[in-house]
């Protein structure tokens, strides 16, 4: 035994060298996957790689609806050091083994959990459509009723379980609930006004500008539907008055003088409203004149009205419910007011 004992060693240890080698070549043994990618026979660097590039983008469905996202802007963070350490641990038997034997890893990472919910919050508003509830429209002089229609509205809350359970999917469906509108068309009808209480229509020049001006802002008081006692605000129903909003550059009267500034033709609106609102008795609570003389309305039946100081305010004094229309034909504007009867 003793002649052959220098024999066995240098088996041994040609053995053991072997091993080391192959164990240790600088390459992922070759069964070797994290969470399903297969990263056998790769380098460290070309493992990160390639995981990197597999989650590169994850991607939220709904329906046709498409959004993708990095798992950076998700809030979800790979930690390559600390999922590599899992296979830098291993023994040699053990590397040797995953050659021949799979292993499946897991792959490490951290998650914040307020940016998921402002990411999934900005997938919801691009998702998420808001009901439209029952409303009235003017056909022809004549009511008729609209049905209202449901919204759908994102699950966030569920989503980020989702997400929070299984992290760095390649892919989401969006999980949706549906939003019926708040006033259906039964209840709506039960508030139907009856009749036309007044109407008054001004002449305005010709203008592009001022036109689109006009209409946009009637557009805002179209179907509006005012209850018993409430107060309707010009102002908070048209909104301010800006470029972003559509309004273009008309003139106006400023410092006591005409001037082109945006939004021009508002107080024709609001001027054409308010005659409408005297011939229908309804109840003024604020009211302005120009400052300068105006060719579309009697002297002292103007109003008008700038966004955060002066503002033109009725009341429905009425016992049932107010609809304001209106109708621009040619170069003339009437502001429609219906009333209805409490059911």
């Amino acid at each position: 035994m003793k002649k052959y004992f220098p024999v066995l060693l240098f088996i041994f240890l040609f053995s053991f060298l072997f091993i080391s080698g192959y164990a240790y070549s600088g390459t992922i043994p070759a069964n070797v996957s994290i969470e399903g990618i297969d990263i056998g026979g790769l380098t460290l660097q070309e493992a990160e790689q390639k995981i990197a590039e597999h989650y590169k983008r994850i991607k939220f469905y709904y329906k046709t609806f498409v959004s993708s996202l990095s798992p950076e802007e998700l809030g979800i963070s790979i930690d390559f050091k600390g999922t590599f350490e899992q296979l830098e641990g291993r023994g040699i038997w053990q590397r040797v083994v995953m050659n021949f034997q799979e292993s499946q890893f897991n792959l490490e990472k951290a998650i914040d959990e307020n940016k998921i919910t402002e990411a999934l919050r900005a997938i919801g508003q691009g998702v998420s459509i808001a009901p439209q509830n029952a409303y009235f429209e003017v056909v022809s002089g004549q009511i008729v009723t609209k049905p209202g229609l449901k919204g759908n509205k994102m699950e966030i809350d569920l989503l980020k379980k989702i997400i929070m359970e299984n992290p760095l999917k390649n892919e989401y469906i969006i999980p949706i609930v549906v939003v019926e509108p708040v006033v259906s068309e039964k209840e709506i009808n039960l508030l139907k006004p009856d009749k036309l209480l007044a109407q008054y229509t001004t002449k305005f020049v010709k203008n592009e500008n001022r036109t689109e001006n006009i209409r946009l802002a009637c557009e805002s008081m179209k179907k509006l539907l005012m209850p018993p006692g409430t107060i309707f605000s010009f102002n908070e129903t048209v909104g301010p008055r800006e470029q972003e909003r559509g309004y273009l550059m008309a003139m106006i009267i400023l410092g006591g003088e005409f001037s082109p500034g945006l939004g021009g033709g508002i107080c024709q609106v609001s001027s054409t409203l308010y005659n409408s609102v005297l011939l229908a008795g309804l109840e003024v609570v604020e009211r302005h004149p120009h400052s300068l003389k105006i060719d579309y309305v009697p002297l002292g039946k103007d109003a008008t009205v700038t966004y955060g100081l002066k503002d033109f305010r009725f009341k429905n004094n009425t016992p049932g419910y107010l609809l304001l229309d209106y109708n621009i034909s040619g170069q003339n504007l009437t502001m429609f007011i219906y009333g209805s009867h409490p059911h």
